[in-house]
């Protein structure tokens, strides 16, 4: 018997090409995942290669953020060696004065992007977030 209640369980959304919210090459519309869980998810980072552009000065994501809505942005470290991710009030930091995350609302469409995040210098004076992925989560 399981400790676990399928309340607390959280479900896991797989990185990959589909879901990416990008023009694909055969003109197929990107995939949306639909979750009910409010208390998060779980990302699933394993085996997804991300492409990095040309002429960037880094070589690997660092950064998910979340965007839930208007002053609703939340971050996690990105770590590749973790291959799965948790997505959750344990785990969201606000950014820019956006205020603690509390969970997911039935009904909000989010976005999920998987990039890196530069910190502000004196030639950039704003920090730079270079999308690697995005995708799009439906809380139904």
């Amino acid at each position: 018997m399981s400790s676990i209640t399928a309340d607390l369980e959280l479900p896991t959304l797989v990185v990959d090409e589909p879901h990416w919210q990008t023009v694909h090459v055969d003109d197929q519309k990107p995939l949306e995942y639909n979750i009910s869980s409010r208390l998060g998810f779980r990302l699933s980072t394993s085996g997804y290669e991300f492409v990095l552009p040309e002429d960037v000065e880094f070589s690997a994501p660092n950064v998910i953020q979340v965007v839930c809505g208007k002053e609703e942005l939340y971050a996690t470290a990105f770590e590749k060696e973790q291959g799965i991710h948790t997505i959750d009030a344990a785990n969201l930091v606000p950014m820019y004065g956006s205020k603690p995350f509390k969970g997911f609302q039935v009904g909000q469409k989010i976005i999920v992007a998987i990039g890196h995040l530069s910190p502000a210098t004196k030639s950039q004076p704003s920090p730079k977030f270079v999308v690697l992925w995005a995708g799009v989560v439906n809380i139904i």
